[in-house]
């Protein structure tokens, strides 16, 4: 009786760490009384306007808020936007009235919105809760009444030779902390729940327009995540998608390939602010050399968690699989499997061969989607396996990324990876962007991403034609004489196969001419022009968000954040961007609800991401915290019964 009190008294503790972040990106607003009775809410919709020019992308997100009832409510809804858009502008509408947001600390813009929501005004939110996920809430909207608020950001393509890809985050996975992890600081701002796989299409659509111009003719343009429709106006080309507005269950991709002129591509911005000179340098170094020949030591990591039940699971062991046949006979190799444990398929990496390969091909095979997605301890076990200086040891990690102790996940690779290298393979309809392309960073590897079976071919061939090809190193930026620049990242990283080098500079002066240069088999070249003529709005904006981004990696690597917070925020104050200390703020002169009606609240409910399976729901990344409490409710009731039932017998006697 005892231990039925005891797992009873287990499952109330693990409730209360059962910490997979609720952040849904998509959905209908419902509402929950004190009864836990849900009735219908605010309704939402989401606009997107999109212009790429080059390799930039200016967007327009836009968020209508319907309130449909006979009561006041407040709207909060949580969204996903690209790691490294670089948000810059908003704007709340009233019917006819426009109030353009303003940029302020974090602690004061929240403090003018509880105040004014409290008198009545209408007032909106807008907040960074992680570096790809924010916050929009919506106060006092009326019976009746439609609020809109308007989004504007940048941010730079994904790009591989003359490749590109353009990727507007529309939902996302729900995230796994471990218990032994201290939860986001900012995940109690506002909480929101995924409905399960296969429930109910609650969600909202998005309405998605796209004008393009490349820069050059397309040799290719399609979309592997939805059927698209495309017009052709000289070089430029105007997108929308097929359906008209999508179900927001997956992210919208857009691929388009270049014209191969010969030429290397390499591509410059410039923008004035203020006296202060902003560049940004885009060049793809040509692909010389021959494949390495070093012997090869490839430690595989995949994600077996519950997130990663159904499609995104038979992504990732295809991808494994394929990535099995690419190895060559005297390289060697382990597989790392992970969920709430961690299998290694050999005690140590063992040579390529044919029962080697056949016996991990049937590991693979056996693989199943359940269980929390503990990462760090099987990164840990991969990364402290034996080393071999005869060997170039590089790291595949397949995953969707859903987990939310990511800041220790960087440490441990920066403190464990030695001169190994990283790459994170992103799976499914919705991955963790941010983590998979921070953690190749940190590891100085590449991210590829596979949304679809169709995929997995292509994403493996780029990958291994990047691991096969030697680096381009000792990357330099040259000015001429007398300028300097303070450029991001401060340490230009080593590149693959069709890598771009993307450099962010602030310029002490104009300049007409930059110099690139780097090594491969032999030195390469490359100058660039500079058309400081040419004010390209938005450059300001994208260098200091690689700047924050820069300075954000020195916390999770150790510097105290109290040195670090005071310089990110007067880059977000000065640039007018959100950041983790700095949000938009925008507030009504006048008073919408009378003091005498109450504010109701609401919350978003998502549609799960396309593709995941129904049995696998999220209960595999982490117990939900409604059954938790009733299996230990249940225990509870079965102990109490056993006490009672006991206090009845008759005792015996010696």
């Amino acid at each position: 009786m005892k231990l039925t009190f005891f797992f009873s008294l287990l499952l109330l503790t693990l409730t209360a760490r059962a910490d997979w972040q609720d952040e849904a990106a998509t959905g209908a607003l419902l509402l929950a009384d004190d009864r836990g009775h849900i009735t219908a809410a605010t309704l939402l919709d989401t606009d997107a306007h999109i212009t790429v020019s080059g390799p930039l992308a200016r967007v327009t997100l836009t968020q209508r808020f319907h309130n449909p009832s006979q009561q006041f409510r407040e709207g909060r809804y949580l969204f996903p936007l690209p790691e490294n858009a670089a948000v810059d502008g908003m704007v709340l509408t009233i019917g006819d009235r426009r109030i353009v947001g303003r940029i302020d600390r974090k602690a004061a813009a929240e403090q003018t919105y509880r105040e004014a929501r409290a008198s009545g005004k209408k007032a909106s939110l807008v907040s960074q809760q992680r570096p790809n996920l924010f916050t929009t809430a919506v106060a006092n909207i009326a019976p009746g009444e439609t609020v809109q608020v308007e989004l504007h950001y940048q941010q730079t393509l994904n790009m591989d030779g003359y490749r590109f890809q353009l990727r507007l985050p529309l939902t996302l996975t729900p995230r796994f902390t471990p218990a032994t992890e201290t939860p986001h600081p900012l995940d109690s701002l506002l909480r929101n729940t995924v409905a399960n796989p296969g429930g109910a299409a609650e969600a909202g659509t998005a309405s998605v327009h796209i004008d393009l111009d490349a820069g050059s003719r397309l040799a290719t343009l399609g979309s592997p995540s939805h059927a698209i429709h495309s017009q052709r106006h000289g070089r430029r080309y105007t997108i929308t998608p097929k359906a008209g507005p999508v179900p927001m269950d997956r992210d919208l991709l857009l691929n388009w390939e270049l014209e191969d002129t010969g030429e290397p591509l390499a591509t410059s911005f410039y923008e004035q602010i203020d006296g202060e000179h902003y560049a940004l340098l885009m060049v793809v170094p040509p692909e010389t050399g021959q494949a390495t020949t070093l012997p090869r030591e490839t430690l595989f990591i995949i994600d077996s968690s519950g997130s990663m039940g159904g499609a995104p699971m038979r992504q990732a062991k295809a991808s494994l699989q394929l990535a099995l046949q690419r190895l060559k006979p005297g390289d060697r190799f382990n597989i790392t499997d992970f969920d709430n444990q961690h299998t290694l398929l050999f005690e140590q990496p063992a040579t390529v061969n044919n029962a080697s390969r056949q016996q991990a091909q049937d590991f693979v095979d056996s693989l199943q989607a359940s269980g929390g997605t503990h990462m760090l301890p099987a990164l840990s076990a991969t990364l402290g396996q034996p080393t071999s200086d005869d060997y170039l040891r590089q790291v595949i990690f397949i995953t969707d990324g859903a987990v939310g102790n990511e800041h220790g996940i960087f440490r441990a690779l920066h403190q464990q990876l030695g001169e190994a290298r990283l790459f994170t393979v992103g799976i499914g309809s919705a991955p963790n962007s941010h983590f998979m392309t921070r953690a190749a960073q940190f590891g100085r590897g590449s991210f590829t991403y596979i949304n679809d079976q169709n995929q997995v071919q292509q994403g493996m061939d780029t990958l291994f034609r990047r691991l096969e090809s030697p680096l381009m190193r000792n990357l330099q930026v040259a000015l001429p004489d007398g300028i300097v620049a303070e450029h991001w990242p401060q340490k230009l990283p080593d590149l693959y196969a069709g890598e771009p080098l993307l450099v962010a500079m602030k310029l002490s002066a104009p300049t007409d001419q930059i110099t690139v240069s780097g090594y491969r088999d032999r030195h390469w070249q490359q100058q660039v022009a500079l058309p400081a003529n040419d004010n390209h709005p938005g450059t300001g904006s994208l260098w200091a968000r690689r700047k924050i981004a820069d300075l954000m990696d020195r916390i999770t690597l150790g510097t105290p954040e109290a040195d670090i917070a005071p310089q990110i925020t007067d880059v977000a104050l000065r640039h007018q961007l959100i950041s983790r200390y700095t949000s938009f703020i925008a507030v009504e002169d006048t008073v919408s609800r009378p003091a005498h009606e109450p504010l109701l609240h609401d919350t978003v409910r998502s549609q799960a991401p396309h593709g995941t399976q129904h049995p696998a729901a999220w209960p595999g990344t982490a117990t939900p915290a409604p059954l938790l409490w009733r299996l230990a409710g249940l225990m509870l009731i079965v102990s109490l019964l056993l006490w009672l039932r006991q206090g009845r017998l008759p005792h015996g006697t010696a």
